[in-house]
């Protein structure tokens, strides 16, 4: 005991001479922090134009929830590869960002909206893949609601409620999809096959209060390849593990090094896979389905906004009932992330509360990942778990009331209506005609009459 005071004071007389050898490690990331923020967010996004479109489904929805996956699948043609934006100049100098989606799900009082946050440019690709799958839909540019809500929130006039959403196991593990929703038999009829999950939260948007409560659910997706994430490697390492089987014998230099032996495990003549019960050649094959579509870096996050004088603590379970429904015991399931939700505990509560509050609610107006410019809280999903996510619903219930629809459906003019010809205006003026005089000619060149008269005699020279 004699000795602790002596260590403290030797530490002491340490710090008091050599503390600014502490000062790099601390300064220095958060320098480089706020200069990727500044050269990615404020220089390089800030000259890019982003653009709001609103989807307006329907009367009635005949298309499955697959059609909404192919949508994704021609969407993921907007990667430009992480290589070049990974390299020093381009990332660290030019701030250059992957492009990326914003799917959003809002719901102002009881009447909910679809809608996309996208680029300019992006703006063709997107239509072009949503009238393709469903020709009787409405994709019209509307006003960024964004634009209209404070930045300082929660406020006098507004408390809110807000939570990111992470995977419960690694990522290659698939959520719960469409696919797994029923199974598809001859002798059922339509109706019963068609069963989707998406009406759950509309539903609980629907009991909001007009002009009162909102509801956002915001899902930020961006374009990845196996060269950006090796998620495909992590799947095949983790199939293999769930399979047993052995690896490959170390070599020489490995098992001088370590230690280790080299000898094989004794083979059996029954394979790996035939050890395996149904329900784990399930989950293999559901690994495997995973890693073999189209894959999307995402993060998901949902914010509650609400007058102080109502505010009710437990509507954040309408958010979370709808991610509960993709949730499986021996694959993946969606939860809250207690490291960015709105919900403390211990020293400083209310002082902390309300920073989380408000960089939550920053980050969903910037469209950012969780803790950007670090990585983290974010997670691979494929084209049917983002179909299962975000599609457009069919007409059930309150939400069939409440949700804006296509009011005349397009169809085309009937065969036997008189066509009109219409003379087309072509944007370029054709060129003017040229015409030359017309002249004889002359007398000594000869005509067709003048040489068939005249013998030609061979022998002439």
């Amino acid at each position: 005991m004699k000795m602790l005071p002596t260590a403290l004071t030797t530490f002491l007389l340490f710090l008091k001479v050599w503390w600014w050898l502490i000062l790099p490690f601390i300064l220095v990331p958060l320098f480089l922090r706020a200069w990727l923020w500044w050269r990615q967010h404020e220089v390089w996004q800030g000259k890019q134009e982003y653009i709001l479109l609103e989807l307006i489904p329907p009367p009635e929805i005949l298309q499955p929830i697959s059609a909404m996956e192919h949508v994704f699948s021609a969407l993921w043609g907007i990667y430009s590869g992480i290589r070049g934006i990974s390299h020093f100049r381009k990332r660290w100098l030019i701030g250059r960002r992957l492009n990326h989606f914003c799917f959003e799900i809002v719901s102002f009082g009881p009447h909910p909206h679809f809608f996309v946050r996208l680029l300019k440019q992006h703006r063709d690709t997107f239509e072009s893949a949503m009238y393709s799958q469903f020709p009787d839909m409405e994709i019209v540019e509307a006003k960024d609601y964004l634009k209209y809500i404070t930045w300082n929130v929660p406020n006098k006039d507004w408390q809110m409620y807000g939570m990111d959403m992470i995977l419960v196991k690694p990522d290659v593990y698939p959520i719960k999809t469409y696919r797994m929703f029923f199974e598809e038999r001859p002798e059922m009829i339509k109706e019963e096959k068609r069963i989707d999950p998406l009406p759950t939260l509309l539903e609980g948007m629907s009991t909001l209060k007009e002009n009162e409560e909102m509801l956002w659910v915001q899902m930020r997706i961006e374009p990845v390849s196996s060269h950006d994430d090796n998620y495909v490697e992590r799947g095949k390492r983790l199939v293999d593990k769930l399979v047993f089987r052995t690896k490959k014998a170390k070599s020489l230099i490995t098992t001088l090094l370590t230690g280790a032996s080299g000898e094989e495990e004794e083979k059996s003549f029954i394979p790996p896979e035939m050890k395996l019960t149904p329900r784990e050649k399930e989950i293999v094959k559901a690994i495997e389905d995973k890693i073999s579509k189209p894959a999307f870096r995402c993060n998901i996050r949902t914010v509650y906004l609400s007058k102080p004088e109502i505010f009710r603590f437990g509507r954040r379970a309408l958010a979370e009932q709808f991610f509960n429904t993709f949730a499986t015991r021996d694959l993946n399931a969606i939860k809250k992330w207690s490291k960015t939700k709105t919900r403390v505990w211990h020293f400083f509560i209310d002082r902390r509360l309300y920073v989380r509050r408000r960089r939550i609610f920053q980050r969903y107006l910037l469209g950012e990942t969780p803790l950007y410019p670090l990585n983290g809280g974010t997670y691979i999903l494929n084209t049917e778990e983002l179909a299962t996510l975000f599609h457009l619903p069919l007409a059930v219930g309150r939400v069939g009331t409440l949700l804006p629809r296509v009011r005349v459906r397009k169809v085309e003019a009937p065969p036997e209506l008189e066509e009109v010809e219409r003379e087309y205006q072509f944007p370029i003026k054709p060129a003017p005609k040229i015409t030359y005089p017309k002249r004889e000619a002359p007398p000594e060149l000869p005509t067709e009459n003048s040489s068939s008269d005249k013998t030609i005699n061979k022998n002439e020279p």
